[in-house]
């Protein structure tokens, strides 16, 4: 008996050491898994081929990119149209495939977005446009329009015409305010000037784009710009011999007509919003809109036949969007005649992201 009390005594101490180690074992095992086993794999959805020295590959290397710095997974689904089925088919293998974060890349994709989203609450959603409403979603974007404001300032100033042309696929509030603030920069430049809009249709239609251009320089535009996934019309423009703004990226070698271009920096945006979502610090309430002073947009160097006077102009410019980001405030009228804008307001950036669904003064759709 006394043995098995001594026993008893001795051992107990024993027992609750053991017990006491295998629960610090669990605990730390359990908090150690997901950071082991839960690696991040980014998915990327693609309206077109993420090759195609455009749109889609400028998203294809900036989020790639990103992905790089963060050691994270890298998948992009190529050709994906803009209707619901497509786009969660897509969604559904890149889930599949470990995808724990998705990117929805193209405009069209946002209307189905937050639908999306609440069928895998585990997976992150961002979107360049759309609601954001679902909890597990929200959108991201750059202030191109920053950018293609100073651009329009250069058109206007070296058109020799008054009248330039924009190539783009069909209105959208991101199509509409990226015309408004080049047409904005165009009438800073030259305040009679006239931008004439034609649309295509479509993100990629080559032979519409080239005809857009045609046209375009039929009414005396001297100056082409676009907003399309492929640089058409950059390419028709100089054949014509006509000045060209470029959009997005530029991939090839153009003539010194090439006068500039608004650009994306996809990698910085792509680095902020994963390396947000990397650190806990995603607020899914909140979107995304980097511009000029955060590096997500620029300007190409000037073509030499940008005069030092229009080069100065843009830099002017240029600053006070820096200092203040403001690009649609004071007094602007709609090509109605509809006051949209006052002295000392500023359009809203819900109303920019969202809603713009009218055209400034001095732009005219080509019919």
């Amino acid at each position: 008996m006394k043995s098995k009390e001594w026993m008893l005594h001795h051992n107990l101490p024993l027992l609750m050491v053991g017990l006491i180690c295998i629960v610090l074992v669990v605990v730390i095992w359990s908090f150690q898994l997901p950071e082991t086993e839960r690696r991040i794999v980014v998915g990327c959805v693609l309206v077109g081929a993420r090759d195609d020295k455009g749109w889609n590959e400028s998203h294809s290397i900036g989020l790639s990119n990103a992905c790089q710095t963060y050691d994270c997974g890298f998948m992009a689904w190529e050709w994906v149209a803009e209707s619901e089925p497509t786009v969660s088919a897509a969604v559904r293998e890149l889930v599949n495939d470990g995808a724990n974060v998705i990117f929805l890349t193209s405009f069209g994709y946002g209307e189905y977005m937050d639908e999306i989203a609440r069928k895998y609450p585990h997976v992150a959603f961002f979107g360049i446009s759309g609601e954001g409403a679902a909890k597990n979603s929200t959108t991201y974007f750059a202030r191109l329009y920053q950018a293609r404001y100073i651009a329009g300032i250069i058109a206007g100033a070296e058109s020799k015409t008054g009248i330039l042309g924009y190539v783009t696929s069909t209105p959208n509030p991101q199509v509409n305010r990226s015309i408004n603030a080049y047409a904005m920069g165009m009438r800073v430049a030259n305040p009679k000037a006239r931008l004439i809009v034609r649309f295509t249709g479509s993100w990629e239609n080559k032979a519409a784009e080239l005809e857009s251009v045609i046209l375009l320089a039929e009414k005396g535009a001297d100056v082409i710009t676009y907003h399309e996934d492929r640089p058409y019309a950059v390419q028709e423009a100089e054949r014509l011999g006509l000045m060209s703004i470029g959009y997005d990226a530029v991939y090839e070698k153009y003539s010194d007509r090439f006068l500039t271009a608004a650009l994306y920096n996809w990698k910085v945006l792509y680095e902020k919003v994963l390396g947000d979502y990397m650190s806990g610090r995603s607020n899914f309430s909140n979107s995304y809109w980097l511009g000029f002073d955060e590096g997500a947009v620029d300007l190409y160097p000037l073509s030499p036949r940008v005069s030092e006077k229009t080069a100065y102009l843009a830099s002017v410019e240029k600053q006070r969007i820096l200092e203040n980001r403001s690009v649609f405030s004071g007094v602007i009228y709609d090509n109605k005649g509809n006051l949209r804008c006052d002295k000392d307001e500023r359009i809203s950036d819900h109303e920019l992201f969202t809603g713009m669904d009218w055209f400034i003064e001095g732009v005219e759709i080509y019919e």
